[in-house]
C-alpha cells in the first residue's frame, strides 16, 4: 500500500506547471499556458520560447493578438487590459495590427525603406517563430539592421519571390537565399542572426 508521502509526491508531480504540450508543426514543445484572469477573456492561449500568446478581447468585444515575456511576470497574475496582456508593470506586445508592429519607421537603412506595401520587392520579418511577436515590412534592401529594432531578433519571414538574408551586416558573413516564407528559421541555422536582406532580382541583386 502506498504511503501517504508517496500519494503527496504523486498528487504534486501531476498538478506540476513545468507540463509540455505537444509541439506545433516543427518548432518543438510548447509549454502549457499559465493560469491567470486573462483566460477568463482570452483563448487560443499558448507559450513559446518564454513568451505567452493568446487572442484577447478588448473593451469594443474584438478579438486582438498579444503576447507578453513570462519571465518578467514573476509571480504577478497575468492579466487582460483592453485586448493587452499585462502582469503588473509590465504590458505585453500587440501582434499584427497593433502596437509597433509592422511598418511606420519612416526612416531609410542602408538603401531600404521602412512601411507597407507589397510586391516581390517587400518582406515582412517577425521577431518569433510561425508569424508571430514584433514584426517589421521592409521595402528593397536592407543592408544594415542595426536601427531596426530587429537585428539578429529575426525568426520567420513572409515574402513573395525570392530574398537573401545575410548574418553580417553589409551583406557578408553566411548568406542563404530564400524562396516564398519561412515559418522558422531555426531549421536553416539562421534564426536570431540575421543583419542584411536583399531581394533577388533574376541572377542579380
Amino acid at each position: 500500500m502506498l504511503s501517504i508521502l508517496s500519494l503527496a509526491a504523486m498528487a504534486a508531480l501531476s498538478t506540476s506547471p513545468q507540463e509540455y504540450a505537444p509541439g506545433r508543426g516543427q518548432d518543438g514543445p510548447q509549454r502549457v499556458a499559465p493560469r491567470g484572469s486573462y483566460a477568463a477573456t482570452c483563448s487560443g492561449s499558448y507559450v513559446n520560447q518564454g513568451r505567452l500568446y493568446a487572442d484577447c478581447r478588448d473593451e469594443r468585444g474584438r478579438l486582438r493578438g498579444t503576447s507578453i515575456d513570462l519571465r518578467r511576470c514573476a509571480d504577478h497574475d497575468v492579466a487582460n487590459n483592453n485586448g493587452r496582456l499585462v502582469c503588473g508593470n509590465v504590458r505585453g506586445d500587440l501582434e499584427n495590427g497593433g502596437g509597433n508592429n509592422g511598418g511606420g519607421w519612416g526612416d531609410n537603412n542602408g538603401g531600404g525603406n521602412w512601411g507597407g506595401g507589397g510586391g516581390r520587392n517587400t518582406i515582412t520579418v517577425y521577431r518569433d517563430a510561425n508569424y508571430r511577436g514584433a514584426s517589421l515590412t521592409l521595402r528593397g534592401e536592407v543592408a544594415d539592421l542595426g536601427r531596426s529594432g530587429l537585428n539578429d531578433r529575426i525568426s520567420s519571414m513572409r515574402f513573395q519571390g525570392e530574398w537573401q538574408a545575410c548574418t553580417d551586416a553589409n551583406f557578408r558573413g553566411r548568406c542563404q537565399t530564400f524562396t516564398g516564407d519561412v515559418s522558422n528559421l531555426e531549421r536553416f541555422g539562421m534564426n536570431d542572426s540575421i543583419s542584411s536582406l536583399r531581394p533577388v532580382r533574376g541572377n542579380r541583386w
